[in-house]
């Protein structure tokens, strides 16, 4: 009867074998360092992005932050369209009962407008940054 064997199952393909060596001044390893850190990767990955995909985007921005900050962006949207749906619904109790001008009404559809367009333009923007993280 044979043991069962615990752990991950080896690596066949791909296993990193080589090692590189390099020495730093102390001012290099620190600006390495905190170049690694502020990516949110782990000092080997920063490297071996650095050195295989010199033009990587991921060495320019952190992927966690930008997608915190997108969460972010998301909820304030979301909150957008609720006071939107608020807008409406008070529009709609307004007009049935006769006391809803159409000076408001064109005050309305002119930030409304303004409103799509800047969402728009944020979607572009938003598309645009996910093409370049796939990259």
């Amino acid at each position: 009867m044979t043991k069962k064997k615990n752990g991950r199952p080896l690596k066949l393909d791909g296993k990193r074998t080589r090692f590189i060596k390099a020495r730093f001044t102390e001012e290099e390893y620190s600006l390495l360092r905190n170049l690694w850190l502020s990516l949110g990767l782990k000092e080997s990955d920063f490297l071996r992005q650095r050195l295989l995909i010199s033009s990587a985007v991921s060495n320019k921005i952190n992927a966690v932050e930008v997608l915190k900050h997108l969460n972010q962006i998301g909820a304030e949207i979301g909150r957008s369209g609720n006071n939107i749906n608020q807008l409406a619904r008070h529009a709609n109790f307004l007009n049935k009962r006769g006391m809803l001008s159409a000076e408001i009404v064109l005050q309305f559809n002119t930030i409304f407008t303004d409103y799509i367009s800047i969402f728009r333009g944020m979607e572009r923007a938003t598309r645009e940054l996910l093409r370049l993280l796939k990259a």
